[in-house]
């Protein structure tokens, strides 16, 4: 556990040293949204702010996503064999690229409020389909750039890879928000809560099991 603790916060510190990523990142949030405001967003209905909403969320959790083992090819990959094991690397891997992804989430969901006004009638609700929809992207895309990266870093393989997982992952989360929005009952969403749950362990464990086998020399 204590390794995991480490590689969080190593991977943080490299976060921050290459400032020019998170710049991009930022640079991109808010001109892709306020884009989508001047193209007609501030009239966008529920559903089409909800769908807005995902869209931008997706490629940036992509975008982020696509730089996970950027920093553990060549060299990198026997210190962090020595150092911790697949294992210990996997968990800190998803755990980390979770919690990012639910950042870029937030800042996401504050720009969309500043630009079209907030349209979310049970903000609980809808906080937590954005955490589960971070869980469930961050373990498919990070498998996915795992096994991309020790194949020789083909991003199309990467695509084809999560593609297929990712979208029940989109439809269920987005059927979650959209409910959060209208003011839905909590027991009429209670079930597709635990459907994504159930997707989001499901998919951890397989990358947890898989990744031994996928990352070694």
């Amino acid at each position: 556990m204590s390794n995991i603790r480490l590689l969080i916060q190593r991977y943080i510190r490299q976060e921050i040293r290459n400032s020019n990523a998170i710049f991009s990142l930022g640079i991109y949030l808010m001109g892709i949204t306020y884009l989508i405001y001047q193209l007609g967003g501030s009239n966008a209905s529920d559903n089409s702010w909800n769908t807005l909403l995902w869209v931008v969320v997706f490629f940036a959790c992509i975008m982020q996503a696509s730089r996970s083992f950027e920093l553990e090819s060549r060299d990198y990959f026997y210190y962090y064999q020595c150092i911790a094991g697949p294992k210990e690397t996997i968990v800190a891997k998803l755990i980390y690229n979770s919690l990012y992804m639910l950042f870029l989430s937030v800042i996401i969901w504050g720009l969309f409020s500043l630009f079209y006004g907030n349209e979310v009638s049970r903000p609980t609700v809808f906080a937590l389909g954005l955490i589960l929809g971070c869980v469930g992207f961050s373990s498919i895309l990070t498998l996915a750039n795992g096994i991309a990266e020790r194949s020789g870093r083909s991003t199309t393989l990467s695509t084809i890879l999560a593609l297929p997982l990712t979208l029940p992952i989109l439809k269920l989360v987005s059927t979650i928000n959209m409910h959060a929005m209208v003011g839905a009952p909590f027991d009429e969403t209670a079930a597709i809560i635990g459907s994504l749950v159930t997707l989001d362990i499901a998919i951890g464990l397989l990358a947890y099991m898989l990744f031994p086998y996928l990352w070694q020399d």
